[in-house]
């Protein structure tokens, strides 16, 4: 890449940086911004105007500047909007509609343009952004490397650093990374929109035996599992314990095309007892006598 394309890549980046940071519901001033980002004050101003021509309200508050959210309404008064696909198209539908001699035409319709589809774009773009950290994050954990977290904005102690982690999972809404930490040693859990950049590392994992992943919920509880259970599905109970425990998927398993089972550990025996008996006739506890008899007392109790 030439020397010119590196800055630009580098502005693209910072500004990617900013609305990070100014998406704290606290905010930031602007000589911290400055800081964070190793510019002026200047160039922060700038790019400020930049956000707001690609439609973002940038507000001060306490001599701290943040992104001010889009309510789901606003009173009419209020000069800020953004219109969503289908509004955009009537919209422009019926301003084209007017005559040729309508001066206000082209000026409503580049407006919205600025409005609508230029910050959609940049919502994409952004959000691609993080689609391929998510990619380099993915690779890494499956070959077992090392990676640096490029930047890393840390809310707790304000601060911006570079982290060597080895990354072990995502969180269920892929918003986060479990990594074990090189310089800490210990497993944290890193937010993927503070993320500066990741790069990759040629070294692979040395501490795989220090991490750990927090205990997913199984049926709406966590905790140590005690108890086995087996249970035989029909094809409903089946489907519906997939739909509503996705959890619960790496304890299934069909047999001969059309028996279904789940076969695990659970550290309570309610979650699973209460979706048992919602589906009477439908499953049958094969294995796990405390599951039997949690049943068999909720039945006699009348509870169910």
């Amino acid at each position: 890449m030439s020397k010119a394309g590196q800055i630009e890549q580098q502005k693209i980046l910072r500004v990617f940086k900013l609305i990070n940071l100014l998406q704290s519901t606290i905010g930031k001033p602007v000589h911290r911004l400055a800081e964070l980002l190793e510019t002026d004050e200047r160039t922060i101003y700038r790019y400020f105007k930049l956000l707001e021509a690609l439609g973002f309200v940038v507000v001060k508050e306490f001599s701290k500047y943040k992104i001010q959210e889009r309510p789901d309404y606003l009173p009419s008064s209020s000069t800020y909007s953004t219109f969503s696909q289908e509004e955009n198209l009537w919209l422009k539908g019926l301003i084209e509609s007017q005559g040729k001699g309508n001066l206000l035409k082209d000026s409503l319709l580049q407006k919205l343009q600025l409005k609508s589809e230029v910050k959609q774009g940049t919502e994409q773009l952004f959000k691609a952004n993080l689609g391929r950290f998510v990619d380099t994050i993915a690779q890494a954990i499956a070959g077992k490397k090392r990676i640096w977290l490029k930047e890393y904005y840390s809310l707790s102690s304000d601060t911006v650093s570079d982290r060597l982690v080895e990354p072990v999972g995502f969180s269920t809404d892929y918003e986060s990374i479990h990594a074990f930490e090189v310089e800490s040693k210990s497993m944290k859990v890193f937010k993927i929109e503070r993320i500066g950049d990741v790069v990759g590392s040629s070294e692979g994992w040395k501490f795989e035996t220090k991490h750990e992943l927090p205990e997913q919920a199984l049926f709406g509880f966590s905790g140590k599992r005690n108890f086995h259970v087996k249970l035989k599905l029909s094809k409903k109970a089946y489907q519906l314990m997939q739909e509503e425990h996705p959890n619960a998927i790496p304890f299934m398993q069909v047999k001969n095309r059309n028996q279904y089972y789940f076969d695990g550990e659970i550290s309570q025996l309610p979650g699973l007892g209460r979706f048992i008996l919602g589906l009477p006739g439908e499953v049958k506890v094969e294995e796990g006598e405390e599951m039997k008899a949690y049943l068999k007392e909720q039945l006699e109790r009348g509870i169910f």
